[in-house]
């Protein structure tokens, strides 16, 4: 019995001191949110990415610390990140408690990269798909992609097409003219009047109005697309009008009017 009572009186304090701690963090001023920062972003105010994140200063940092245990060891709030990451226009978040009552929020954006035409208007999508707003008209900075037949869209959600085979290019393609153009000062997809999907697994481009050319949509896009963008900007006059052609596996070349 008395092995028993110490066993109990053990497992009592214990708790207690465990309770003691618990309510020591929770209500201490250490964890006490006095300051919210965000990294600089373009399309979205600081004070919006606050607001959606639905972190709120004075709050106890605890209350929104978890989601995972990776969230939990590295003081992230992941409900917050999910919240974040529900605009369109950003890709993914990271919401960390950094102690001294600070919380930042960093953010990467999604990079538009065409439009797509649907139902009288216009889709802007990124490298992945996912539309990021609707427009009755094209802005030139984007290239239109057509002979894609969307069915339904949702904004901050991957388009949906017609034939589910063609998002599988088209998100090939998209991401290769994102890493042809990365780092570079040349973009080709500013040079993009428009792309037309074919029937056959071919893309026809048309590049400033004066220059056309066919690409096969297979594993070598991203390299003659990359070929392309050398031809166009160091090897073709501003003045000169014609078509690249794409022949054998690796080679391409000019044919001017």
């Amino acid at each position: 019995m008395r092995k028993n009572n110490k066993g109990f009186t053990f497992l009592i304090s214990v708790l207690l001191i465990i309770l003691g701690l618990a309510a020591v963090i929770i209500f201490s001023p250490l964890f006490l949110l006095s300051q919210i920062t965000v990294d600089d972003i373009s399309r979205y105010t600081t004070e919006d990415i606050i607001k959606v994140s639905g972190i709120e200063k004075g709050q106890n940092a605890l209350k929104y610390v978890g989601g995972s245990i990776e969230h939990i060891l590295q003081m992230r709030m992941g409900k917050a990140e999910k919240y974040v990451e529900n605009l369109p226009w950003v890709k993914s978040a990271v919401i960390q408690y950094k102690f001294s009552g600070v919380v930042h929020i960093s953010v990467i954006e999604r990079n538009a990269i065409a439009w797509i035409k649907y139902m009288g208007n216009y889709l802007l999508v990124d490298e992945e798909g996912v539309v990021l707003e609707v427009s009755t008209e094209l802005d030139e900075r984007y290239p239109e992609i057509r002979g894609l037949k969307p069915d339904k869209y949702t904004i901050g959600k991957t388009i949906e097409i017609e034939k589910p085979e063609r998002i599988t290019w088209l998100v090939q393609l998209l991401r290769s003219l994102e890493h042809v153009d990365r780092d570079s000062s040349q973009s080709l997809v500013s040079a993009l009047d428009w792309i037309d999907f074919s029937e056959n697994n071919e893309l026809y481009m048309s590049l400033d109005g004066r220059i056309t050319t066919r690409v096969n949509l297979d594993s070598e896009l991203t390299y003659r697309l990359s070929l392309l963008k050398e031809i166009y900007y160091n090897h073709i006059k501003k003045e000169e009008k014609g078509m690249v052609d794409f022949f054998g596996d690796k080679y391409a070349r000019f044919i001017p009017e």
